[in-house]
């Protein structure tokens, strides 16, 4: 094990530094309140901080701050409501009614909505219980608010002292998780090897990398006009971006099957080089992102024009050993792999060259297109809200789910002697999640944790009760909490249950066992009601999602399809509308297998799962094969005549149009055959003639032949590849909507 490696990766993750940051603006002044024994008092001003903490996620600054403002106003409003009606149960319930439908609804407006609603209903369900609260309702909401300022003046001195922290840890990351990437499809180069777990492995960590893209976009978007654009170094890091979604592009266009390369090349240097030199690039972006990471100057571990040289000759060699009429086909198809290796190794030496931040890099800003940060805004407009007021949305009957949920949780606790009856809503708000998938995990996750962190905390305090190490562990834990909160679940929430059960330990040692008791009990509680309600009370099933997201994913690859295609016509293209088009379709295609793993863990399995997959697997190929067109149109299609590929272009968009209205219910029509278009004899009138010429013995003349050859037949391959594809699809459609 490489435990610097291990070290490096840990505490240069977003995550950590989240957790610490969450971690300080709570404790700092608990820690100046416990000095002068008023912590008790006021503890509602760590616990202000907190809250707000849990709202900042990484993004645009400008988005960051309005968060944790709104959070803080609404908190404010929050406890003055909650402390004003704790007397009253009648109350209580109509708020429970209005917060909970309310807080849970705007959820629609995106995640930074979602979780401002979710912590405000989280500060609700603390200040209905009357002992956690002291004094009038404006003295805790003033309290609130002031550790909300802390948090915020505290995420304000850090962004000031370090604007382009968050930048780039989350590049680092994202291209940490193009190494990861890239490291799988070395094995898909190997002679033993597991294509089916390997295809899966890219398909879940091209979702990861899409998400951490998606992040990235936002962040430089919104930073540009007041960072970016007027520093050298912000420059920089857009340019290093916008690189590493091109490298991402063409690493996609790997992942094809390789059964017919196998077949004649497994005994060979070839397929051992491709698989050295993609490993060898996995370290280095690995090193790349690192570097980022740390603020540091990367350092190449590999001479990447050495290896690619090595790899130039070992195709070269195994080429004069094995050309000839038969094996043509397969020397085209793998001369295109290694031109993509090489294209990823030239990004990768520009990637390295970036890290160092020189100013005269900055050349290079006017050739990047600014299309590739466009990104999709959610209005804040009442009518979305309203429109969403309905059984056919997702996001209100999740609404009304844990308003039930917490209405039952709420009597339960007023019914039975519970000691702590608003752990049980506290349990319900923060395990219901839209997707019963989702749900389901976090309820098991949320019991398993709470119980282990009960029995660590209570052997800690039992056989060691000291408090110097107590309050040690206090920090570790709510470090490690805030950390993982949305990487380990589990993780998380057991060392919540410690540092929770510490602080009481601090504040009242006589109740500890009293405290513990109650946790379990109403952790269990909540746990119960969250799971019935999530199974029973409108539920959401991930397969209800599917043929919606199969329809986005279709027009996505279609747009993209007919992008990629139209380069041969207006290469300009590329810099204006190739890359939204081309980030659409890779959201459209991580959306869908997102929804598809999702699925297999519910406990109710669609009977179409099986033809899910099949779609979910041909969208992988789809998706690139057309980034391989895109790249072989962008290399070759200077010297190609647009017009003879007008057939190929309009089969495939026929299929696609067929594919669309199987999954609308529309009559279909007769889908055109390829097999007579122009292009496609002329490629195999021109492979025919350069076939004669290896029999004749002319293996290294550059004929007019070979060159129109190794031009048209590499993208003529593509687009029927993608055809072939595209009525595969159309056949599954079909059996999806039987």
């Amino acid at each position: 094990m490489d435990y610097q490696l291990t070290f490096k990766k840990i505490f240069s993750s977003q995550y950590l530094f989240t957790g610490i940051r969450i971690t300080a603006a709570a404790i700092i002044p608990a820690l100046i309140l416990y000095q002068y024994d008023m912590l008790g008092l006021l503890s509602a001003i760590p616990l202000g901080a907190l809250v707000v903490g849990s709202t900042d996620s990484p993004g645009p600054f400008a988005h960051r701050r309005n968060t944790i403002l709104a959070s803080i106003c609404l908190n404010f409003l929050v406890v003055v409501i909650a402390i004003s009606l704790h007397h009253n149960p009648v109350l209580v319930t109509i708020f429970i009614v209005l917060f909970g439908l309310f807080f849970s609804l705007i959820g629609i407006y995106g995640k930074r909505a979602n979780s401002v609603g979710l912590v405000a209903l989280l500060v609700f369900i603390f200040n209905i219980d009357s002992r956690s609260s002291f004094g009038s309702p404006w003295l805790n909401g003033l309290m609130f608010t002031a550790g909300g300022m802390c948090y915020f003046l505290m995420s304000l001195l850090l962004h000031r002292l370090r604007p382009y922290r968050y930048i780039q840890i989350q590049l680092g990351e994202s291209l940490r998780s193009i190494a990861e990437y890239v490291e799988t499809l070395a094995a898909l180069f190997k002679v033993k090897r597991d294509d089916e777990y390997l295809y899966n492995k890219l398909s879940l960590k091209q979702i990861t990398i899409q998400q951490e893209q998606d992040s990235m976009r936002e962040m430089l978007l919104n930073t540009r006009e007041m960072v970016i654009d007027s520093t050298a170094k912000g420059r920089i890091l857009m340019m290093m971006f916008l690189d590493s979604a091109d490298l991402f592009e063409h690493l996609i266009s790997l992942h094809q099957d390789y059964k017919d390369i196998h077949k004649a090349f497994d005994n060979t240097e070839v397929l051992q080089e491709i698989e050295t030199s993609l490993h060898a690039f996995s370290q280095e972006l690995n090193s790349i992102g690192y570097a980022i990471q740390f603020n540091e100057q990367s350092k190449a571990h590999t001479d990447i024009n050495a290896q690619l040289k090595k790899l130039s000759n070992v195709f070269a060699l195994q080429r004069k050993k094995a050309l000839n009429k038969n094996t043509l086909p397969l020397f085209i198809k793998l001369r295109q792999i290694r031109f993509t290796v090489q294209d990823v190794g030239e990004r990768i030496k520009r990637l390295h060259y970036f890290s160092g931040y020189e100013t005269i890099a900055t050349r290079y800003y006017k050739d990047y297109p600014g299309a590739e940060l466009k990104v999709k805004h959610t209005e804040l407009s009442p009518s979305l809200l309203i429109g969403n007021i309905s059984l056919k949305s997702s996001q209100f009957r999740h609404a009304l789910r844990v308003t039930i949920a917490m209405l039952i949780g709420y009597f339960v606790s007023l019914f039975f002697p519970l000691g702590h009856g608003y752990w049980i809503l506290l349990t319900i708000a923060t395990i219901l999640k839209p997707a019963y998938s989702i749900s389901r995990t976090r309820n098991k996750q949320r019991l398993l944790g709470t119980i282990t962190g009960v029995i660590i905390s209570f052997a800690f305090i039992y056989f060691i009760n000291n408090n110097t190490l107590a309050f040690l562990l206090l920090l570790c834990t709510m470090v490690i909490a805030y950390s993982l909160l949305k990487l380990n679940y589990y993780i998380s929430c057991t060392c919540i249950t410690i540092y929770v059960i510490i602080s009481f330990h601090f504040l009242n040692q006589s109740d500890f066992n009293v405290v513990v008791t109650d946790r379990l009990i109403d952790t269990a509680i909540g746990c119960v009601i969250a799971f019935i309600a999530s199974f029973m009370i409108f539920p959401l099933w991930e397969h209800e999602q599917t043929k919606d997201l199969i329809k986005n994913f279709v027009d996505a690859n279609k747009k993209y399809f007919n992008v990629a295609a139209g380069l041969l016509r207006q290469p300009e293209v590329l810099k204006t509308n190739y890359t939204p088009v081309r980030k659409e379709a890779f959201v459209a295609l991580a959306n869908l297998s997102d929804n598809f793993q999702r699925i297999l863990s519910e406990k109710r399995r669609d009977t179409k799962l099986s033809f899910y997959h099949q779609f979910v697997a041909s969208g992988y190929i789809l998706t690139a094969h057309i980034a391989a067109l895109s790249s072989l149109i962008t290399r070759f299609g200077k010297d190609i005549k647009a017009d003879d590929f007008d057939t190929l272009i309009n089969n495939v968009n026929e299929k696609f149009k067929r594919t669309v209205c199987i999954l609308n219910g529309e009559p279909v029509k007769t889908v055109i055959s390829n097999r007579n278009a122009p292009i496609t004899n002329k490629v195999q009138k021109l492979l025919q003639q350069r076939q004669q010429e290896i029999d004749e013995g002319l293996y290294d003349v550059q004929s007019d032949v070979r060159i129109s050859l190794r031009n048209l037949k590499s993208i003529t391959d593509e687009f029927e590849m993608i055809d072939s594809i595209v009525a595969d699809e159309v056949k599954i459609a079909t059996r999806i909507m039987q």
